[in-house]
């Protein structure tokens, strides 16, 4: 007998390190092998591989993987869905991307759940966003309910801050805001893994098919939207000028003209009218388009002498995004009552380290994000060749010396959750 004829198949390694295993015969010798290994160092001709003596720390890879493959080869995540509810399958839909975790769970084909290991599609900030909780009333409830021991929603249905109802819808989002989240990733892996679906603590039954055409459709607006209103963060303000004598509005228009007292951001007209972020852009373009409401967003670059042409919306949302962390960092301090210390820390910083001039004059308020229209009329003036790169440099060391800094004061467990936080900004900014 030949060697050929002892091959009972092959392992295909292909260029995305994936591993196919090819031919009956060895499939069914591997079979009898079931379970999770580690690769040890193997020379070029041989892979060498150990049975791992614990479990990976992944819960939702723990049970059997009955499909897999790379979601860009596929076509998409919608490619995927679409396979997944029109065969009517069951089980737990992963995707990974980079650093980011995010499951769907199905039941013949009908959406039940949904999880994800990025801060902002936990419950509690899907109820942020939605303006049923201020950032003060979160942080304090998340540490309660951590230190009860118990779920952030049953904590908040314990202290009557939420009633089953409330819990209910907030749930039911949460699901539909990682499920359209999960339509924008563009690369990285799926499995889809048996899962008691029906052991879930709150299931749901939403047809996904429906979920799949709502995300489609919101996806071709929000670009439409976009070209009116770049980002989550532009200011608008209501008309003065413009009278809606005459004009028909629809409901949520008018919700949103009333809380228009003052100028504000698209981000805190979503928590004010608690529409959600895609509900607010599609009302605000329509009021935008009637001339009832205006961007006012590069007016306030001009009148702090700052070029609009040079203020691009990349800065804008650079600073916006390190802000959102620098304000993290200043309300755990100030948990710990040492506020004024970090901010005597930062004033020191920004006197004596090597960005003087783009921050001349710039400070902190009182919620500890930077005074943006300086910082930005500053870089305006700044003669470099890549302010982007700039800008960049110059937040990151900011944001290392405020890290540094709160470890005085912080508890380890603080620690690690801004670290979270840190890191998923640099997912976002790249």
């Amino acid at each position: 007998m030949s060697r050929r004829d002892e091959v009972k198949g092959y392992l295909l390694v292909d260029d995305s390190g994936r591993i196919t295993v090819i031919g009956d015969a060895l499939r069914t010798q591997l079979r009898a092998r079931a379970g999770y290994y580690t690769h040890l160092p193997s020379e070029r001709t041989l892979l060498h591989f150990q049975r791992a003596t614990a479990m990976p720390s992944l819960d939702e890879f723990r049970d059997p993987i009955v499909l897999s493959g790379d979601i860009a080869g596929m076509g998409g995540t919608i490619e995927v869905i679409n396979f997944v509810t029109s065969a009517r399958l069951s089980g737990n839909l992963i995707f990974v991307s980079g650093a980011a975790r995010k499951c769907l769970y199905f039941k013949q084909g009908d959406l039940r759940g949904a999880s994800s290991n990025l801060v902002e599609d936990r419950l509690g900030e899907v109820m942020y966003r939605f303006g049923q909780l201020s950032r003060e009333d979160l942080d304090r409830c998340i540490a309660e309910a951590k230190r009860f021991r118990r779920p952030l929603g049953n904590y908040l249905l314990d202290q009557g801050l939420i009633n089953q109802a409330e819990l209910y819808v907030f749930i039911r989002r949460q699901v539909e805001e990682i499920f359209y989240s999960v339509l924008l990733i563009k690369d990285g892996d799926f499995y889809l893994t048996r899962f008691d679906v029906d052991s879930l603590p709150s299931p749901l039954s939403i047809n996904a098919q429906s979920m799949l055409m709502e995300g489609l459709r919101r996806s071709d607006e929000m670009v439409h939207f976009q070209k009116r209103i770049p980002h989550r963060n532009v200011k608008v303000v209501r008309d003065k000028n413009r009278s809606t004598d005459g004009v028909k509005l629809e409901p949520k228009e008018v919700q949103i003209l009333n809380a228009l007292t003052q100028s504000h951001s698209v981000e805190e007209l979503t928590r004010l009218c608690r529409l959600g972020e895609f509900e607010t852009m599609k009302v605000l373009f329509h009021l935008i388009q009637s001339g009832l409401v205006r961007v006012i967003e590069e007016r306030d670059y001009s009148s702090a002498g700052v070029d609009p042409s040079e203020v691009t919306t990349e800065m804008s949302n650079m600073v916006d995004t390190f802000n959102s962390v620098f304000q993290r960092i200043f309300q755990a301090i100030s948990k710990h009552g040492q506020q004024n210390a970090l901010k005597q820390g930062l004033d020191t910083f920004l006197q004596f380290y090597g960005f003087v001039e783009l921050f001349q004059g710039v400070t902190f308020d009182q919620s500890g994000a930077l005074d943006k229209r300086t910082l930005l009329a500053n870089l305006n003036k700044n003669q470099i060749e890549n302010r982007v790169s700039f800008l960049s440099q110059a937040l990151n060391e900011l944001l290392f010396f405020e890290m540094f800094a709160a470890r005085e004061w912080l508890e380890r467990e603080e620690q690690q959750e801004l670290q979270k936080i840190i890191n998923q900004l640099f997912i976002e900014i790249g």
